[in-house]
């Protein structure tokens, strides 16, 4: 490679900075949250932990875990939507 082809370097001084009011934010970047897919997801996980549960096990104690694994999902998506259901109230 030739002194010629080489990448030139540019310093950060170089580079001219975008006010913000010239480029929405919209404009470029992701503004949204999973509300629906997240829940979607949170509940298929559950039901696939509970199909991990009707399968053949050496002893019980890994239902254990998958119980406990999936009340704290089951805990977490209740209060996802009890949170944005009273979300305007707070």
């Amino acid at each position: 490679m030739s002194a010629e082809n080489a990448p030139q370097k540019t310093s950060t001084s170089e580079v001219e900075p975008v006010a913000s009011e010239h480029e929405p934010a919209d404009a470029w970047g992701w503004h949204h949250e999973f509300t629906k897919g997240r829940q979607i997801a949170g509940w298929i996980t559950f039901l696939i932990l509970g199909a991990l549960l009707t399968t053949t096990h050496y002893n019980d104690s890994g239902n254990v875990f998958i119980v406990l694994l999936m009340l704290g999902i089951a805990g977490g998506l209740i209060y996802d939507i009890r949170r944005r259901r009273t979300q305007w109230r707070s």
